[in-house]
């Protein structure tokens, strides 16, 4: 069997899941490859189409595979019905944290064949080797798939993967061109988040699986670190940059990473995420330091604690948010703050407090993106009930940092943009660094003209 994995995506960057699943399947025996499309505000399908023909006339794949999200849920299924046409015998399979969340938004047209749910490495493994052999499918866990009368079966859930050192580590050869184009090492050590903020996807899919307990999971640091000596010997990189959502969570885990990560990697530092509840420990701080963080990453999200504790579900105080910050400045490392605007019930005066808030923080960098709502998650919940969201946005909108899927007048609207603008450029402002404004312009000339938002350059 050969399996064609595909996402369409606004982002070019190292894709860490499809590496990740493309590494199991090929230890199992299965071919594999991957096509990658890039979509934007207001682009049709259409405009791919001759590629995937190509793209299909040269792997002849037995299985397309599609990674979701809700903001290429059409472009998904427009693709899978394009497969079918080609090819009435390829068939089809939807995973990722939309088919996840709602399944039958796929199940319910016949271009999909088949919803991953949850964890995908197993369940596509299995589905190949039945598809192959002609096995029955009722065994497979975490799939749906439609009998010889057309109903859909929904199969027992999967579980999640514990033992994550079992796992192979991921494939990074299937996105070599995009790997091609970095000068740091992206990397993953492990799954899911502890925490539960109301707009975030992982509160979606959370608890699909039986043993959703074990959610948050981490390798141990001497199966980190050999895979970071693997990747020293094929890749050449001047940091590591950890996507993990929360960066060690347990400090006897972050001192034997230290004490291997200094053995090794003396001279090559590395960028994390934290949560600032963590991040106000300075015994923490300390370990990072000294182990070669340079840069963290941290979810403000809003200046206004009493928005961010009723409508995110972040329950950190503005004061636990300060003495974060200053911890990771006392031990000389930089702060990347994340934002968001343009949330529901949010009022202007909330906005100009997260003005106001971050300008006190003082971070190195900031990221600001306007809020989307995400299907699953108890936002997306709010929006809906009290018709919040505008459908035609939502569905025409592919990147959530330059618009609003909401229903707001123009005012509203365009003072959300604004804001999102005049938060993400306060540190350039703030310190009179003038060397970055051709950087902005180099942005909006990819964004707009390009109409690509290049992460790897």
């Amino acid at each position: 069997m050969k399996i064609l994995l595909v996402i369409f995506t606004p982002y070019q960057t190292v894709q860490m899941q499809i590496a990740a699943l493309a590494s199991y399947l090929r230890q199992s025996g299965i071919e594999v490859s991957y096509s990658e499309y890039y979509i934007f505000t207001d682009e049709s399908f259409e405009k791919h189409q001759e590629q995937v023909r190509e793209d299909l006339l040269k792997e002849q794949p037995d299985i397309v595979a599609f990674s979701t999200y809700d903001m290429n849920y059409h472009y998904t299924l427009d693709c899978a019905r394009f497969v079918k046409d080609f090819n009435p015998n390829i068939k089809t399979i939807a995973g990722g944290h939309t088919a996840s969340v709602v399944p039958f938004e796929f199940m319910d047209y016949d271009c999909i064949d088949f919803i991953g749910k949850g964890e995908g490495e197993e369940t596509l493994k299995e589905l190949s080797n039945a598809l192959e052999n002609n096995l029955p499918l009722n065994n497979i866990k975490g799939l749906y798939w439609r009998n010889e009368s057309g109903e859909v079966i929904v199969n027992e859930a999967r579980p999640l993967i514990e033992a994550l050192d079992t796992l192979p580590f991921i494939d990074r050869d299937i996105v070599a061109y995009q790997h091609s184009k970095i000068d740091y090492l992206p990397f993953l050590m492990g799954r899911g988040c502890p925490y539960k903020c109301d707009y975030c996807g992982n509160e979606a899919i959370k608890d699909l699986a039986p043993n959703s307990n074990a959610w948050s999971r981490y390798r141990c640091p001497e199966h980190v670190i050999e895979e970071l000596l693997l990747c020293r010997e094929k890749h050449d990189f001047k940091y590591v940059f950890f996507y993990d959502d929360v960066f060690c969570l347990k400090l006897d885990w972050l001192r034997k990473f230290k004490e291997l990560y200094k053995k090794h990697f003396p001279n090559i530092p590395y960028i994390c995420l934290l949560r600032p509840e963590m991040a106000q420990d300075e015994r923490r701080m300390k370990l990072l330091a000294e182990s070669g963080c340079m840069e963290v990453h941290m979810g403000v999200e809003s200046g206004s604690f009493a928005y961010r504790k009723k409508m995110l579900g972040r329950h950190m105080s503005n004061e636990v948010i300060l003495r974060a910050c200053d911890n990771i400045k006392k031990y000389g490392m930089r702060i990347n703050a994340f934002l968001m605007v343009g949330m529901p019930d949010e009022s202007c005066l909330d906005i100009l407090k997260s003005l106001f808030f971050i300008f006190k923080i003082n971070p190195s960098s900031i990221q600001t993106g306007i809020f989307y709502p995400l299907k699953g998650t108890p936002s997306y919940d709010y929006c809906e009930k009290n018709n919040l969201i505008n459908w035609d946005k939502r569905k025409k909108l592919v990147v959530y940092s330059y618009d609003t899927a909401l229903n707001v007048n123009i005012f509203k609207r365009y003072f959300i943009i604004a804001s999102k603008w005049i938060l993400s450029s306060m540190p350039v402002i703030r310190r009179f660094n003038f060397s970055m404004v051709p950087l902005f312009f180099k942005i909006q000339y990819r964004l707009w003209y390009l109409k690509k938002i290049d992460y790897t350059s």
